[in-house]
């Protein structure tokens, strides 16, 4: 499961950088992060969710990566 999350990061970080390349704005790219959440929120609930704790841990990476985007298209 771990594997799944491990992917939706990655995801995540190939929208985040493509919306940063192509000039998206903070809604766009709070949309990607939104999708992303999503999308950890179904793993979250599936059949066999992984431990809380490391959901957590891949959401906190997905927040921190997301405000790093910000930070760079407010410069």
């Amino acid at each position: 499961m771990t594997d799944a999350i491990r992917q939706i990061v990655l995801d995540f970080e190939s929208a985040l950088l493509n919306g940063v390349r192509s000039g998206a704005d903070e809604a766009g790219l709070s949309k990607v992060r939104d999708a992303a959440f999503d999308r950890l929120r179904e793993v979250k609930e599936g059949p066999s969710p992984p431990p809380l704790d490391t959901v957590y841990d891949f959401a906190a990476e997905i927040t921190f990566k997301l405000h790093m985007a910000l930070k760079t298209i407010r410069t």
